[in-house]
């Protein structure tokens, strides 16, 4: 009853299923090396975040100042600087939330000893003060020289779609942190990497300012996209076994 399994149409539906089925199994395996590897990448980060901060100039010894060319494993270390702050180049990095409150982060450069300046997300703030761009008023920085510490972020280039900044002149906002485009408006030459603040000596007064925390990345997404490649794999493997039963027993 089996016998019209060689027939060329059910083959070509045989050699289909299969290829689907294998093409199915090899994604779930390559999901499955995502969610490893990202599951390393969390602990990493998680065990920076521990980590005392360290001089910001000694981390970027060997770095170039391109940001394009900051290595990655530069990301999420906790860094120190010692500075004074520009509030007249402060901008808003638009669209950005907390605790699902739309909002900005409000970015300051810290000017260092040696004349060059750091982006500092020093904090977040609502919607209402985030449209009005930097600097953001009654959210001012200290005078004076600071102590800070913060957490490492590499410049967010502009994607092929999506808000885009204006190209030339001054503005008072950005769409992304992107560290390129922000340099063009500075006096300062920028350093290729961010900062978010995580304290500061003397403390912050100001509460118009909101704390920002650095989002660890989760890989509990790459591990579900696992999960549902292999049941559909396992779904469609079976449920073509099924179909071939069913029409054998209709040919009986």
């Amino acid at each position: 009853m089996y016998d019209f399994l060689r027939r060329p149409w059910w083959i070509l539906s045989h050699v289909l299923v299969i290829v689907a089925v294998l093409v199915m199994i090899r994604l779930g395996f390559w999901q499955m090396s995502r969610w490893q590897d990202e599951n390393e990448r969390k602990g990493q980060i998680e065990q920076g975040l521990d980590e005392d901060p360290v001089p910001l100039e000694d981390l970027l010894v060997d770095v170039s100042g391109d940001p394009t060319e900051v290595p990655e494993d530069l990301r999420f270390k906790r860094a120190s600087v010692v500075g004074t702050w520009a509030p007249e180049d402060e901008v808003v990095i638009r669209n950005r939330s907390l605790n699902g409150a739309p909002g900005g982060w409000v970015m300051t450069p810290l000017v260092l000893e040696d004349g060059t300046a750091v982006g500092v997300v020093r904090g977040w703030v609502p919607l209402g003060l985030a449209n009005e761009g930097g600097p953001v008023e009654g959210a001012e920085p200290p005078a004076g020289e600071v102590h800070l510490s913060g957490v490492i972020g590499l410049t967010q280039e502009e994607p092929g779609f999506g808000a885009k900044d204006p190209a030339d002149g001054t503005i008072d906002s950005l769409a992304r942190v992107d560290l390129s485009r922000y340099d063009q408006q500075l006096e300062q030459d920028l350093l290729g990497v961010w900062l978010t603040m995580d304290g500061m000596n003397p403390a912050p007064t100001n509460e118009v300012v909101q704390t920002v925390n650095v989002e660890v990345p989760t890989p509990s997404q790459n591990f579900s996209y696992m999960v549902q490649w292999f049941l559909f794999a396992t779904i469609f493997g079976v449920g073509y076994i099924l179909i071939l039963r069913k029409v054998a027993s209709g040919r009986e």
